[in-house]
C-alpha cells in the first residue's frame, strides 16, 4: 500500500512540476523567443531527478503523520 501511495504522489509531483515548467518557459519565451524551448527542455529533464526525492519525503511524512511505520526504514 505504501508503494502505491508513493507512486501516486510521484505522478502528482511530476504533474505539478511540469505545470510550473510550462508557465516558466512561456514567461521566458515572451522575453527571449529562442530560449523558450531550451528552458522547457531543461526543466522537463530536471523534473524527474527532483520529483522522486520530493515524492519520497512527502509520502514518508504522510505515512508517519497517519501513525504508521514506513516500510524498509530502520528507525
Amino acid at each position: 500500500m505504501q508503494s502505491a501511495a508513493l507512486m501516486s504522489v510521484y505522478v502528482l509531483t511530476i504533474i505539478a512540476v511540469q505545470a510550473i515548467g510550462a508557465v516558466a518557459s512561456k514567461l521566458v519565451e515572451t522575453q527571449w523567443p529562442s530560449a523558450g524551448l531550451a528552458t522547457f527542455l531543461l526543466i522537463f529533464m530536471a523534473e524527474f531527478g527532483v520529483a522522486w526525492p520530493l515524492a519520497v519525503r512527502i509520502t514518508e511524512w504522510g505515512i508517519r503523520a497517519a501513525g504508521y511505520r514506513v516500510d524498509g526504514v530502520d528507525a
